[in-house]
C-alpha cells in the first residue's frame, strides 16, 4: 500500500516583498521559503512534492497549499 506524507504551505500578506505575500511552510511558520512561488513550488517538486489542494483551508482569508509525497 502506497504511503504519502503531507505539507502545507501557507501565504502571509507582507507589503515590503515582491507579490505582498511571503510563504511558509506549516510544519515551521518562523522560516521563511520566500516570496517567489513558482520557485518555491519548483524546489519541493524537486523533492517529490506534488500539489494536491489549493484553498482559505483555516478561513483565516491566506491562501493554503497542500502537498503531497510518497513516503520513504
Amino acid at each position: 500500500m502506497d504511503r504519502f506524507e503531507y505539507q502545507i504551505l501557507t501565504g502571509r500578506d507582507r507589503l515590503d516583498v515582491p507579490g505582498g505575500v511571503m510563504w511558509y511552510a506549516s510544519s515551521n511558520l518562523e522560516e521563511e521559503l520566500g516570496a517567489q512561488l513558482p520557485e518555491i513550488l519548483n524546489t519541493l517538486g524537486a523533492q517529490g512534492w506534488e500539489i494536491t489542494g489549493i484553498g482559505d483551508i483555516g478561513y483565516n482569508k491566506r491562501s493554503e497549499i497542500v502537498l503531497k509525497r510518497r513516503a520513504s
